[in-house]
């Protein structure tokens, strides 16, 4: 992909990352094996302390499917607003016609019930449903159906990636990004910035349950970066109905190596995140020398935990402090095994502590003998000299990668 097609950015990163997916028609990204539907606008009212009403095109059958499910949901929470709902409502899946029934039925009675609690939160009854802040199982339930709503078909994601290349798709799961939320403490200070998010429910799940202060994702691939604009725009609606605040995120289509990302990532993130998993070398390469290097704040690729040595000096990892994170079963979409997550903490005074111990040595030699003789670390993806001599900045931020 040329520079050019990478990625529209007509403004400054610090301003504007880029411009927004451009709108396409619901139908031309849908799998033509799901139903389409001419029904109406489909309204629910909201329950919840400052929520709104939803409201959502009733074009497809699986849009019925998820609004049934959020009525199960709530009802479960407020058995008095199923008082006008027919005898085992819930006991099989409805069609389209009973969903819109069903949504009409609830909207009497629910907008009562909106009215006697104005003012409350309620969660003596709603639970953590009704709190402003989300949870996490309450954050994870909203992503998914937003989700759920953009995505009718998961499988079919497969096809508009190339196959055995770094496009191919993988989804890290929320249980497991929850994790590395909580053991790295992101939160409303940080601006995460996801490459390769793919359709972005991880951009809009850490919206929701780290509200930092930016979450964006730059997706290459066209079809999926737009649906990441649906599952945003999804997303956003559902918060509004259930009372939820979140954090600012946008989603773009391009190229992150294309410099015009560049501000965005390696000035303003604190947080970086790569599902790597299946990059190419070529790719890696790529990025460790047009993005690594100029880092304030790095991520972990590959296995890199190497003893600082003359021969290293040129590694990432002459300025950075790697560990790994917790990783969970099932913590990723392509099997159920662990997948090894790590943190990268940039530390550009590590270079300089290293260079101030052999300048010891040379003054004092007596010691360095037993060092000399420890094994010698080649590295694979080198950092010109000059540019980490350079940066001798107080160390930052952090940021995961599987």
């Amino acid at each position: 992909m040329s520079e050019a097609d990478a990625g529209r950015i007509e403004e400054s990163p610090s301003r504007e990352v880029g411009e927004p997916v451009d709108a396409m028609p619901v139908n031309d990204r849908r799998s033509s094996s799901v139903e389409v539907v001419n029904g109406d606008m489909l309204l629910l009212h909201s329950i919840f302390y400052q929520g709104k009403t939803l409201k959502l095109a009733g074009t497809h059958t699986h849009i019925y499917n998820v609004v049934f499910r959020i009525l199960k949901h709530v009802c479960k929470k407020v058995a008095q607003l199923t008082v006008a709902f027919p005898a085992g409502w819930d006991a099989d899946k409805p069609d389209s016609a009973k969903v819109a029934s069903l949504c009409k039925i609830y909207n009497r009675v629910a907008k009562p019930f909106a009215s006697a609690w104005s003012g409350s939160y309620n969660t003596d009854t709603l639970d953590d449903w009704g709190e402003r802040n989300c949870t996490q199982k309450v954050a994870i339930d909203i992503t998914t159906y937003a989700y759920e709503l953009a995505v009718p078909r998961p499988a079919d994601l497969n096809t508009y990636y190339k196959s055995f290349t770094s496009e191919t798709y993988g989804e890290t799961n929320l249980e497991q990004m929850a994790s590395i939320i909580d053991e790295l403490n992101i939160g409303p200070q940080d601006v995460l910035v996801d490459l390769g998010s793919g359709i972005g429910q991880l951009v809009c799940f850490t919206a929701a349950y780290a509200k930092c202060r930016k979450t964006v994702g730059i997706e290459l691939s066209q079809t999926p970066a737009n649906y990441a604009s649906d599952l945003g725009d999804y997303f956003k609606k559902l918060m509004n109905h259930f009372g939820k605040t979140y954090g600012r995120f946008e989603h773009y289509q391009g190229d992150f190596l294309n410099p015009k990302f560049k501000k965005l990532i390696c000035e303003e993130a604190t947080v970086i995140f790569i599902n790597n998993f299946a990059f190419s070398p070529e790719l890696m390469f790529r990025i460790t020398n047009e993005l690594l290097q100029d880092l304030k704040h790095a991520f972990r690729f590959g296995d890199h935990k190497k003893e600082l040595t003359v021969r290293s000096v040129g590694d990432i990892n002459a300025i950075s402090h790697t560990v790994e994170l917790k990783s969970l079963e099932y913590g990723v979409s392509w099997t159920s095994k662990q997948v090894t997550f790590w943190l990268t903490t940039m530390d550009h005074t590590k270079l300089i502590r290293y260079y101030e111990e052999e300048r010891r040595k040379k003054l004092d030699p007596s010691g360095s003998r037993e060092r000399s003789q420890r094994s010698v670390v080649f590295t694979s993806f080198p950092i010109p000299m000059f540019s980490l001599l350079r940066r001798l900045l107080q160390p930052r931020r952090v940021s995961p990668l599987s």
